[in-house]
């Protein structure tokens, strides 16, 4: 079974969770890809395993984006994300596939 989650998300100056840690042993978590669709400038910083702090981390300019996909042999991280903006009102959209391992 896939599971599809495909929406936009609000990211402000406080760090907030993107993705749970998937660390149910039937359910891993095959891709993501998160883009930075702000239009007012913001600059979003998405931490792994960690509290997101601004500039500090995987930074994404407007337009950026950052994937992890797997492999053959290879599984996307299956750790906590969270991100955190420099500005109020920061837009990242997210599409993450989720399935049976």
């Amino acid at each position: 079974m896939e599971i599809n989650r495909n929406e936009q998300l609000t990211i402000g100056t406080t760090a907030s969770v993107v993705s749970v840690e998937k660390n149910n042993a039937n359910l891993r978590r095959n891709s993501i890809i998160l883009i930075n669709t702000s239009t007012g400038g913001q600059v979003i910083t998405i931490s792994i395993d960690a509290e997101a702090v601004a500039n500090q981390g995987i930074v994404l300019n407007p337009g950026g984006n950052w994937s992890d996909s797997r492999g053959d042999t290879y599984y996307p991280t299956q750790a906590l994300i969270t991100a955190i903006s420099d500005l109020a009102d920061g837009k990242l959209s997210i599409q993450e596939r989720t399935g049976d391992m």
